[in-house]
């Protein structure tokens, strides 16, 4: 680790851009050309202390690892459905099913520590409203747009009490899915729902078992809108239970390795707008090139909406709904790849007038898109990262902007 800012400063980096490796879920960690730096070995360290409540954990641990270290304690923290990401999911954003109760990962954080892609080793502190705008403009570009500017080794985190949870799966009709997204607007901060679409549409929904207006919703909802379905109900301790959320691939599919690319959207309330974008999207599902391109649906608003744009780099605090639409095909076969992203753009124009913002879960430098989506993820804010970049990260070692 302390070789760090040495390496940052190297002129061997200059024109052969640095990535970096934590939980190892993104899409590109390695390619020709580029470096990459692997923390998951080096950062692996992870603290809990019982007088604040406050963790603090090395890029090379994973979520999944943080909320077994938190549940000894009665702690909990707002991951997303997959345990597997590491400190990338926190720095993007993070987006949990728990999100609408407790917030945005990005805001649980309280400090960071890296070095910028100069070189300079940093320790900042979450600032308050009355400290210096430079303090406040790093951490705002740190909080969603760190992969750009800086290589981050840990994070002091805020936690939440563990709270047991009601978990709710089912397959849902055409019909049944249009009543669910019109209803779900309007359901408590403590209630969630996402949902997945492959050869099938599947529903997942998380709410708090002792709020009592969610289990109250969600007993409605068993009584008219899922009333035929078989619902499979899980109740678990807390978040780190969380059962798998995938939906099986019924149709005859080869098994072997398989690539993919992810684009996330955000956007608000659909209202109106529901029926039409889900009947296009139908006709987009029937057409998918390879059988594990999937669309998924995860429920935002609540208190993850409360939170003023300007405070960090995810600047679109008025989503209620992040769509993520996943493009997979068969590991060397550059045909079906060619048809998966294409796909991937037909479904990403489909949904952006409803949802024209981008949540960068994965970056794309490689792919044509790479600017668009910055320009949608960042929007008004997108000149004052680039000012950011070009001080803490001259010689561009970061991915681009």
């Amino acid at each position: 680790m302390d070789d760090i800012p040495a390496l940052m400063r190297s002129l061997q980096l200059k024109r052969k851009p640095l990535m970096v490796c934590s939980g190892g879920t993104t899409s590109r960690c390695a390619a020709e050309g580029h470096w990459t730096l692997d923390l998951r070995q080096s950062c692996r360290q992870i603290h809990f202390d019982p007088s604040t409540q406050h963790v603090e954990i090395g890029a090379g641990q994973t979520m999944e690892s943080l909320l077994r270290e938190l549940a000894k304690h009665g702690r909990s923290f707002p991951t997303g459905l997959s345990g597997l990401p590491g400190l990338g999911y926190i720095l993007n954003g993070g987006i949990s099913p728990l999100s609408r109760s407790q917030g945005l990962a990005i805001d649980q954080i309280l400090e960071i520590k890296g070095v910028w892609g100069d070189g300079e080793s940093f320790v900042l502190s979450k600032p308050e409203a009355a400290c210096c705008s430079e303090d406040q403009l790093a951490w705002r570009g740190l909080c969603g747009a760190a992969p750009f500017l800086a290589v981050i080794t840990d994070l002091k985190l805020q936690t939440h009490l563990l709270q047991p949870l009601r978990i709710w799966q089912s397959n849902l009709t055409f019909e049944q899915l249009l009543e669910l997204i019109h209803q779900a607007e309007s359901w408590p901060d403590s209630l969630s729902l996402q949902w997945i679409w492959g050869d099938e549409v599947h529903a997942y929904g998380v709410l708090l078992s002792a709020d009592a207006a969610a289990v109250a919703t969600f007993n409605q909802l068993q009584k008219t809108t899922l009333c035929t379905n078989v619902v499979e109900i899980d109740d678990v301790a807390g978040i780190h239970e969380l059962p798998p959320f995938a939906l099986p691939v019924v149709s005859n599919a080869a098994i072997g390795r398989c690539h993919s690319e992810v684009v996330a959207l955000l956007g608000p309330a659909w209202g109106s707008g529901c029926q039409g974008v889900i009947t296009a999207l139908a006709e987009l599902m029937a057409e998918r090139p390879d059988p594990r391109c999937s669309l998924a649906v995860q429920q935002l608003g609540g208190v993850a909406s409360r939170q003023r744009k300007d405070v960090s780099s995810l600047i679109h605090r008025e989503a209620i709904w992040k769509p993520w639409i996943t493009a997979a095909w068969p590991a060397g076969d550059s045909h079906i790849r060619a048809l998966s992203l294409n796909w991937l753009e037909k479904v990403w124009a489909t949904l952006e007038p409803y949802c024209a913002g981008v949540h960068l879960a994965q970056m794309h430098p490689h792919l044509p898109w790479h600017q668009r989506e910055l320009k949608a993820a960042f929007g008004e804010w997108l000149p004052g990262l680039q000012e950011l970049k070009a001080r803490h990260d001259p010689n561009g070692i970061l991915p681009s902007l």
